[in-house]
């Protein structure tokens, strides 16, 4: 029964939570004011969780993880790299940014004002950067497991500014010109990497005088 009344609770808190943060922004809310709307004390709020911060963290988490699996689900139905790639940017710089009202400019505030005592952890944000890199690589497999990673450490960045520009310059997004263009210029990079590489592996070949290696699937029986 206690375990059930404290399910109950921490429930009430974070849709009180969410609620607070969707109308008013993290910087303007207050633990007083989540407290108020769950009918709790703001004491028993800290029962639950450390901070305000630690409350957003429990809101945001589930809210983007929902949002990259959607996304996620979307590219199953998708086989061409390059509307792969324009469909994970848009989500990226277009419709998580915008999405519930900017909800996402809530961490970019709370980032923007804590601090490492706080107990901030960059956990959320490199599980999406791994997620993220899975998705690219299925897009761009001649860049290399690291090369991707990169990539996806930048499109996050971006990703972070776009919030910014969705919050602060009239619910502004990245323009669909702008995402066909970065579209054409990855997979263009994509293509040359494969061309670099196939011409340095037969410059080496040749510079070690190494012989032609044989058609194999001509030569060997049929299975």
């Amino acid at each position: 029964m206690a375990q059930t009344k404290k399910t109950k609770v921490r429930r009430a808190i974070l849709e009180a939570a969410d609620r607070v943060f969707y109308e008013r922004g993290y910087s303007q809310a207050s633990i007083s004011d989540i407290a108020k709307l769950a009918k709790v004390s703001p004491a028993n709020i800290y029962v639950y969780f450390r901070s305000k911060l630690d409350v957003l963290f429990a809101v945001y988490d589930p809210w983007l993880t929902t949002q990259l699996d959607e996304l996620e689900h979307s590219l199953g139905w998708i086989d061409d790299p390059a509307k792969r790639l324009r469909k994970i940017l848009s989500a990226l710089w277009r419709d998580i940014p915008s999405a519930n009202n900017g909800f996402a400019n809530n961490m970019m505030q709370a980032l923007s004002t804590t601090t490492a005592r706080e107990g901030y952890k960059p956990t959320l944000r490199l599980a999406t950067e791994k997620r993220l890199t899975a998705m690219l690589e299925e897009c761009l497999p001649n860049l290399g497991h690291k090369r991707v990673r990169d990539l996806a450490d930048i499109l996050f960045m971006a990703f972070d500014g776009y919030i910014v520009n969705f919050h602060l310059i009239e619910r502004a997004t990245c323009s669909t010109s702008s995402l066909k263009w970065f579209v054409d210029i990855l997979l263009s990079y994509d293509r040359r990497t494969e061309d670099t590489g196939g011409r340095h592996n037969r410059r080496v070949g040749r510079d070690r005088g190494s012989k032609a290696i044989p058609n194999l699937r001509a030569s060997s029986p049929d299975r």
